[in-house]
């Protein structure tokens, strides 16, 4: 499966990273798409997107990776293309994977209304978040913050691929 993790300035680098990593191990076609070729996260670090969100053919894909961080949630939830891109896997049932901030981008947006999710404390909007590191409710994945990025990619890899597969990535890493 093709998934793709939204990279722009201003983002949390190792949520976007590590869940890249992960993702990666597991055998998933997982690229960096971002607003721009160079990005340079919350913390300063510059690193490279693979292609660029006017480049890509959302069809393609079959899932979509909000990394939070701030200012790189605003970013997103400001950007009519991820807008677009997550009505888009709503409307043809995808899956939709927040971490951080960034699952308040989909509950600005009526997502996760009468849904388990989980994200940074402060960003629920009135919403009663779970109490776990990540959360799964259909096809929606959300992880409370860059601590939680092992347990949000697991629940990825374990949709995506498998449960066992999931297992076997985070035993090689010494989770």
């Amino acid at each position: 499966m093709k998934t793709m993790i939204i990279v722009n300035d201003g983002l949390e680098e190792c949520e976007a990273l590590v869940t890249y990593d992960l993702l990666f191990r597991a055998g998933i076609d997982v690229q960096l798409v971002g607003f721009t070729k160079e990005i340079v996260s919350s913390h300063k670090v510059t690193f490279r997107s693979d292609k660029l969100i006017d480049e890509i053919d959302p069809d393609e894909y079959e899932c979509l990776i909000l990394p939070g961080g701030m200012p790189g949630t605003l970013n997103l939830e400001n950007d009519e293309r991820v807008q677009k891109l997550i009505d888009l896997f709503v409307k043809e049932d995808k899956y939709i994977c927040a971490i951080c901030a960034a699952p308040s981008i989909l509950i600005h947006k009526g997502l996760l209304n009468n849904r388990k999710f989980i994200c940074f404390p402060g960003f629920e909007n009135g919403l009663v978040p779970e109490n776990e590191k990540a959360v799964q409710d259909q096809k929606f994945i959300t992880g409370k913050g860059l601590g939680a990025a092992f347990e949000f990619s697991y629940l990825i890899i374990k949709n995506l691929v498998s449960e066992e597969k999931a297992r076997e990535v985070l035993a090689k890493i010494q989770y």
